[in-house]
């Protein structure tokens, strides 16, 4: 009887898992773009905020075509003292599908400063009955116009020194205990970088280099933190860190400001609704701390014995130091300019574990055909080992006396903790660098050496007195950042292991949100290298590279890696805020520059000045959120003339450029409503079109210009520029050069990004992937199969090795565009508000080794959407494929199967057990599939639903 009733209570227990699986509240919430799983502090800048959610998803496989058929949302103030009123608003429930970008509707907008909480539930085809509400979600918003109530009501103070390295201040404050505190809200800026400690704790100890870089003249960030459970009746202590970065720094063609200065206001509200304030005025004090300099480029020089223990908490007395009076400093922003000061509208750059967050499984058994000793081999840090986000170097070696240089295994961006124990005054210093120094030609030994000189102007040297602490003391920098592989510690006065470092992973803060995975261990290492690399380049912009004395926003480096990008992460605050920066600095002509932020280069490149309406175009793309296409509507048509001003005034030919195809190898739909705009820019673009090919088309030899790639990629990739007739002559020309350069590109980094879906999409997938696979120079796999060094991140030159220092660095995501390619060709992921499409290009039968397994998952606003696929003759019979398809709740999908081989045929498609359509008819209704077959091409497309899928597909 006992396993009778052991076994009842089993099955009574996973009923009820089973039910409340079935019944789980929606996930992944969002307001105003934000994860509010992931979020601190939520704080939403706007009075009629969007909300987005993915529908909870069944256990059971069975279940496909889930749909949402309605919503319901609640939102509430919440009352924080005893004068507040009270507001709600209850959507009811509304019969829609929509479930990304749900606007609220209420009479009333939200007030600023105020807290809210929300909460939805949904109903779906699976019941007539609501799924379960989610938790309370907690928000606050803004004060909406911060620039007019810092200038108008509370009216603080920029405080700083001009007389002093014044890099540490502090006030304290009395809060009366009449009333309990019931919220405590700050606004600050301190730029160029601060940190702020509150009663002796660092308020956000992850956040670094904060605030955003910008053009502070036009744009000065403040951020707001929530210190009501910091803030105590009695004496409180305020502490402010202040560093150079972009504000003061002697960064390369950036405008030295002058020295750091800070901003804050603190609101304090009571529970019986008194208020107090504090302000940054002249009744602050400051001192040069223990950072005696710091700058973006050259690293930080650190005395330990100027700390002042205490100096962030009250009561602190100091009878060893000047702690002088603040001065009254100017505004940063200029009036003259209408200059704003702003709240900063972004996810902040962070270090370590809080920096990344996941979205997607790193490995499936159950849902992939690939195994762990496919993914093996990779070189460099792995997210896969949940270690990404703090590396611990994988070798340390001593070349010479008093000097450890350790290898981190992976080009990385952020810095290093050290463990150190000696006597006081000791010094200790630090080097930072991507590469060796080469063997001598002599000997072909190894010297020791890091290799700096691709540096050029940035030392990225950090260093550190001892205080003499005999328990031990840990070194990590404050307001500087490297990148590098190498890290170089020299005059320790203690033995270092790999045990006494760890340096921490810093970018902006982001989601992981895709995975792509392959049998090819060069695609593999590819990809690695790419999501590496553009971690280490989004670092609040989106940066060219992130070691060298330039570290900038080069629009052309952030147009050809934006699609990447969005395929990996989750970014979308971040280009968004991207794009304020551009339009900051846009000329009354529409002109934009070829740097962002600062300007710089007016006119822009056109392939630089492209950044801004390609960012905006594939933010709508990733998100369809067609609000992002209205708000930058105005920038870009403004662009667009100022580009037809100079094209009437020139010609094409002459049109203003710099930079072209920029370091090759030595030898849609109306959305808008802009009717006519659209017709009047598709006559000026087939204007072009026609000028183009009637200037560069040579006809003698039937292909353009000098018969480089470059030329026929980008005339080909432009649509309706080479006419049918001369299509074949110039894809010859193109295909001849690839094959006369033993199948290498000659391509730079614009018409790399256009070269491999030009040929997937035109019958040469092939070549295509035999282009990716190539490991002889130059090609990206030349990278990391050289005699000379294995990159773990993109390099900036397909020849790094053997050219010198000048423009050489080992961290560039500009050729980082391949990428996308991978996403949306090799898996062939194309999402699409209305519709997703799975379509992978398939390798011929006779060149499937190439890529004979895959796994590409997707984390989309409606959920996961995942391919697996395998050819492999071992899991599936020859001429076949055998894909595992995911597809989220919500949505609908077409999955597209290629012929496997010229003029084949498919005989027989399957899902899980069952033929659902066969050679018999071209187009069937079977257990809720609809299955076309195109007569002339052989594709055959399969419509679904929500659900996993196991399709089979036999070709003869």
């Amino acid at each position: 009887m006992r396993w009778l009733m052991c076994y009842s209570v089993l099955f009574i227990v996973i009923l009820c898992y089973v039910v409340h699986a079935q019944r789980l509240s929606p996930f992944d919430v969002r307001i105003d773009h934000y994860k509010t799983e992931t979020t601190r502090d939520l704080i939403i800048n706007t009075p009629r905020p969007r909300f987005s959610w993915k529908l909870p998803i069944s256990n059971d496989p069975t279940q496909r075509n889930i749909q949402q058929i309605a919503y319901q949302l609640q939102l509430e103030s919440i009352k924080i003292c005893e004068t507040d009123s009270s507001f709600k608003w209850d959507s009811e429930r509304i019969a829609s599908t929509q479930s990304v970008h749900v606007p609220y509707t209420g009479e009333h907008d939200l007030l600023p400063g105020t807290n809210y909480r929300f909460r939805l539930r949904i109903w779906t085809t699976m019941s007539k009955d609501p799924i379960q509400w989610t938790s309370w979600i907690q928000f606050r918003t803004a004060i909406f116009n911060l620039h007019e109530y810092l200038t108008t009501n509370a009216n603080p103070l920029w405080i700083g020194s001009t007389q002093i390295n014044m890099n540490e201040l502090r006030k304290e404050f009395s809060v009366p205990n009449t009333s309990p505190v019931r919220s405590a809200i700050v606004y600050i800026s301190g730029i160029g970088y601060y940190q702020l400690y509150i009663n002796g704790y660092n308020v956000d100890p992850s956040r670094k280099l904060d605030p955003g870089w910008t053009t502070f003249e036009i744009r000065t960030f403040l951020t707001s933190f929530d210190l009501t459970s910091n803030i105590t009746a009695g004496m409180n202590a305020v502490g402010v860190k202040l560093g150079n970065g972009w504000y003061s720094g002697e960064q390369l063609g950036v405008p030295s400001y002058g020295p750091p200065r800070l901003l804050f206001i603190l609101n304090i509200t009571f529970q019986n609704g008194e208020q107090m304030q504090v302000l940054s005025d002249q009744t602050w004090t400051g001192r040069q701390g223990s950072i005696l300099r710091d700058s973006v480029y050259n690293g930080e020089s650190y005395d330990a014995r100027n700390d002042r223990e205490g100096w962030t908490r009250p009561g602190f007395n100091d009878s060893l130091s000047a702690w002088i009076m603040v001065e009254s400093l100017p505004s940063p922003v200029s009036d003259a300019l209408n200059g704003q000061l702003v709240l900063q509208d972004m996810p902040p750059i962070r270090a370590g574990v809080d920096a990344l967050h996941f979205e997607t499984s790193v490995f499936n058994q159950n849902k992939e055909y690939l195994k762990a000793s496919d993914l093996s081999g990779i070189k460099g840090a792995s997210f896969t080992d949940g270690r990404s986000s703090v590396l611990k170097p994988i070798s340390v070696s001593q070349p010479t006396v008093g000097i450890h240089t350790f290898d981190l295994g992976q080009n990385m961006v952020g810095w290093c903790r050290v463990k150190l124990r000696g006597l006081r005054g000791v010094g200790v210093y630090f080097r930072h660098a991507e590469i060796l120094s080469q063997p001598l030609h002599s000997t072909g030994q190894w010297t020791g050496g890091i290799y700096t000189e691709n540096l050029r102007g940035a030392t990225q040297f950090d260093s550190y007195m001892l205080r003499g602490d005999p328990n031990g003391e840990i070194y990590e920098p404050t307001f500087t950042v490297h990148g590098f592989r190498y890290f170089q510690v020299s005059g320790a006065p203690n033995p270092l292991t790999v045990d006494d470092v760890e340096c921490p992973v810093v970018h902006s803060e982001t989601t992981l949100k895709g995975n792509f995975s392959s049998s090819n261990a060069i695609i593999n290492q590819i990809q690695h290298n790419i999501q590496w690399g553009q971690l280490g380049n989004i670092m609040s912009v989106p940066t060219d590279c992130p070691q060298r004395d330039e570290r900038r926003g080069w629009m052309g480096d952030a147009a050809l890696s934006v699609n990447e990008a969005l395929y990996n992460f989750d970014l979308i605050k971040f280009y968004l805020n991207f794009l304020n920066l551009i339009c900051d600095v846009q000329q009354s002509n529409g002109a934009i520059p070829d740097v962002v932020p600062n300007g710089g280069g007016y006119p822009s490149d056109p392939n630089w000045g492209t950044a801004l309406s390609t960012i905006t175009w594939q933010l709508y793309r990733h998100y369809g959120d067609s609000q992002i296409l209205s708000n930058y509507y105005d920038h870009v048509r403004a662009y667009v003339e100022n580009i037809r001003s100079g094209y009437n005034n020139t010609g094409l030919v002459n049109l203003a450029y710099q930079f072209g195809d920029w370091v090759p190898p030595p030898p849609n739909p109306m959305i808008l409503g802009k009717t006519s705009d659209t017709q009047a820019y598709s006559a000026f673009y087939q204007q072009l079109a026609e000028e183009f090919h009637r200037v560069f088309f040579n006809t003698t030899t039937n292909f353009y210009a000098d018969g480089m790639q470059a030329a026929q990629v980008l005339a080909l990739a432009l649509p309706n520029v080479v006419p049918e007739t001369a299509r074949a002559s110039v894809f010859t020309r193109l295909l001849s050069d690839i094959t006369d350069k033993g199948n290498h590109v000659s391509t730079g980094i614009v018409s790399t990004a256009q070269l491999y879906p030009l040929l997937s999409d035109n019958g040469h997938h092939d070549l295509a992937l035999q282009l990716i696979t190539t490991t002889t120079y130059p090609s990206y796999g030349y990278m990391f199969m050289n005699p000379y060094e294995n990159a773990t991140t993109i390099w900036e030159l397909w020849d790094a090795p053997s050219e010198g220092p000048g423009m050489n660095s080992r961290n560039h995501i500009m050729y980082g565009s391949i990428g996308a390619w991978f996403y949306s060709h090799l898996a062939g992921i194309d999402i699409s508000p209305s519709m997703i499409t799975i379509r992978p290009r398939m390798a011929s039968e006779g060149k499937k080794h190439l890529l004979a397994k895959l796994n590409c998952q997707l984390s989309t606003l409606y959920g996961l959407v995942q391919i697996s696929y395998t050819r492999d003759e071992r899991d599936t019979v020859a001429n076949s494929i055998l894909m595992h398809i995911t597809i989220p709740p919500n949505t609908q999908a077409r999955v597209v199967f290629e012929p496997l081989f010229p003029n084949s045929h498919c005989q027989t498609l399957i899902e899980g057990d069952k033929v659902i359509w066969s050679a018999n008819a071209t187009t069937t209704h079977v257990q809720n599939f609809v299955v076309q077959r195109e007569a002339i091409t052989g594709i055959m497309t399969v419509h679904i639903g929500s659900g996993q899928y196991e399709f089979q597909a036999l070709w003869q």
